[in-house]
């Protein structure tokens, strides 16, 4: 049974926050259809945490589906689809990390520490919806030419220790989904599907304490040697107390 005191590092959340920001600035141009290829227009894609499934999106914007306008488009979305542990990855769990901090004012000096971390993948797809190819393919292209077919973001895993990970992004796949089928009445739907894999590195609780000050050291033959830090220069002591078989 796992027990201890409740800890949380928020690194999926950060993930999945710096994954969404990769994506935030898309926009598209419409141009005229003069044969000036002025530009008429210019949208910025909006992008949200959501599944890709019309009725979802159509109740997020308009819940009592009183509005004339239907889904707005373009737009982008993206989910977890799953999360597996990457053994590939496995580091000995008995190592530690630590982190000291020295004493400044009347804040004393702390030690932190933690075990290495525990690798997992986290499954993400990324969903984009158009009404028209020429659309879909602007965005697309945006986006494509960053992944080769990683790209990679660092992340403050846990800043209380101090630890900076870096996250690789792999886009494993893209596929596409042109809705054109049905009567007038039904709105055409272009979808590209995404899929990436982010690298991620979970970290356990952290366990607090003072700076270590004095360590005994085993000699071979001799009692132990105890050395302190309290002076500018620290010098070995011998424990005139020391037992050998309490030792």
């Amino acid at each position: 049974m796992l027990v201890g005191d409740v800890f949380y590092h928020g690194i999926i959340r950060k993930t999945i926050v710096a994954f969404g920001s990769l994506f935030s600035n898309i926009q598209i141009e419409r141009k005229m259809k003069d044969g000036t290829n002025a530009i008429a227009q210019t949208l910025k894609v909006p992008i949200a945490y959501a599944p890709k499934e019309k009725w979802i999106v159509r109740l997020d914007e308009d819940p009592t589906l009183d509005k004339q306008v239907y889904t707005t488009l373009p737009r982008m979305s993206f989910e977890i689809t799953g999360i597996s542990y990457d053994a590939n990855r496995k580091l000995n769990r008995m190592n530690q990390l630590a982190c000291y901090k020295p004493a400044a004012g009347a804040t004393p000096a702390s030690y932190t520490k933690m075990y290495t971390p525990v690798p997992y993948n986290i499954d993400i797809s990324l969903y984009v919806l158009t009404k028209t190819q020429e659309d879909a393919m602007q965005i697309v292209e945006q986006i494509l030419p960053y992944f080769t077919p990683e790209f990679t973001l660092s992340l403050k895993s846990v800043p209380e220790m101090n630890v900076v990970n870096d996250v690789p992004i792999i886009l494993n796949s893209v596929s596409v989904q042109d809705d054109y089928d049905g009567d007038f009445q039904t709105r055409r739907f272009v979808t590209y599907t995404l899929t990436f894999s982010l690298k991620v590195n979970l970290y356990g609780p952290t366990d607090s304490g003072g700076p270590i000050k004095k360590v005994f050291v085993q000699t071979t033959g001799d009692a132990p040697a105890l050395y302190t830090a309290d002076q500018a220069n620290p010098i070995a002591t011998i424990n005139e107390n020391w037992d050998e078989d309490n030792f």
